[in-house]
């Protein structure tokens, strides 16, 4: 049975490697960071973003002393980084579950997902937030470890997600459900039919960062706290 150390492993590799991805197909190779101990990308497209101008620091490694080939943002467990300053509001659980536990239920899962486009993920999560910028970023993803699913209601994909396999581990990134449809289940649903499947293809786990308002959702569904991603922004120098 995987512990949560492990979990907990697995959970910052797959978001390092997500942001990494997303930096080689937007921006090209050179926008990938690939340290040590340092996996995520140096983005100008989204400079100043948390989660797209950055880079995540392994479970087990010690925090970069900051660098100026380093992004916006540093992702770590640490309780300090040299040089940087540390953004309370944005701290991010890490969670995970074993998927070849026998005591998981995946049952409740949507026979009606859908593989749907990279396009469609970013519409949806920019619907869902409010925000813009996400689908052309996402848009440019060329990668066969990545993978994205949808839910429809009556026709328009409502609910989204994207996976990204790491090893065994299944990495799931970007978990949507347009306003009007949340409480209905549909994001359960979503992820417990893709759960389903990475089981049945001989995936070990699943791993995710959660939001404040997803938290529960995933709680629910078996996930676990198992560490608090930190972020770490350079300081603002006075003029």
């Amino acid at each position: 049975m995987l512990d949560d150390a492990e979990l907990a492993r697995r959970s910052i590799l797959g978001f390092g490697e997500m942001v990494a991805a997303l930096g080689r197909w937007s921006a090209g190779p050179e926008a990938e960071v690939r340290w040590p101990n340092a996996l995520g990308a140096r983005m100008d497209a989204a400079a100043d973003n948390h989660w797209f101008d950055a880079a995540v620091v392994p479970f087990d490694a010690v925090p970069p002393v900051d660098d100026p080939r380093l992004p916006h943002c540093l992702w770590t467990v640490a309780g300090a980084v040299p040089g940087r300053v540390e953004e309370v509001g944005i701290a991010t659980p890490c969670m995970g579950l074993a998927l070849d536990d026998p005591a998981l239920e995946l049952d409740g899962g949507a026979p009606d997902v859908e593989v749907s486009s990279l396009a469609v993920l970013g519409d949806v999560n920019e619907r869902a937030y409010g925000e813009t910028g996400f689908t052309p970023l996402v848009s440019t993803l060329r990668d066969d470890r990545v993978h994205t699913h949808g839910l429809r209601d009556h026709g328009a994909f409502v609910s989204a997600t994207q996976t990204k396999a790491v090893g065994d581990d299944l990495s799931i990134q970007y978990v949507a459900t347009e306003v009007g449809y949340r409480r209905r289940g549909l994001a359960s649903r979503l992820l417990l039919a893709v759960m389903a499947a990475a089981r049945d293809q001989g995936m070990r786990s699943a791993t995710l960062q959660a939001s404040a308002e997803g938290l529960a959702v995933y709680e629910h569904l078996g996930f676990r706290r198992v560490a608090m991603l930190r972020a770490y922004l350079r300081p603002v120098l006075s003029s």
